[in-house]
């Protein structure tokens, strides 16, 4: 049991280390799906730290103009179209919808204390 939760931790961990492949296909999918409403993707947390480990998921910020009603959908929709540009399920993201204003104010009080701009591939 011990060596299959190794080798699966193990696994996870190369694929966290790969993020600078994926997050660009992320960005182009959210323009695709968003349009201009997706002003600009970001990546936080671990991955932009430096600090990843095998319990870190990859966090992505879409800064948009206009938060839509039902934000769930849209990320959904964004996950999607990742999934049909060659992001598998089995890569650990986390997306995070909000404003550049709700942005900003995060980056203010040092909730983000690194950023990564991403652009699309």
């Amino acid at each position: 049991m011990k060596e299959g939760w190794a080798r699966a931790a193990l696994e996870r961990f190369e694929l966290l280390k790969r993020w600078r492949e994926y997050v660009p296909i992320v960005a182009r999918a959210c323009r695709e799906v968003l349009g201009d409403g997706c002003l600009r993707v970001y990546v936080v947390g671990g991955a932009a730290e430096g600090r990843l480990t095998v319990l870190s998921d990859i966090d992505v910020v879409i800064v948009v103009k206009n938060p839509p009603g039902d934000r769930l959908s849209v990320l959904l929709g964004v996950r999607r179209r990742a999934r049909e540009l060659g992001i598998g399920d089995e890569i650990p993201l986390d997306l995070k919808l909000m404003t550049l204003e709700e942005f900003e104010e995060l980056r203010r009080r040092g909730i983000f204390k690194e950023v990564v701009e991403v652009g699309t591939e």
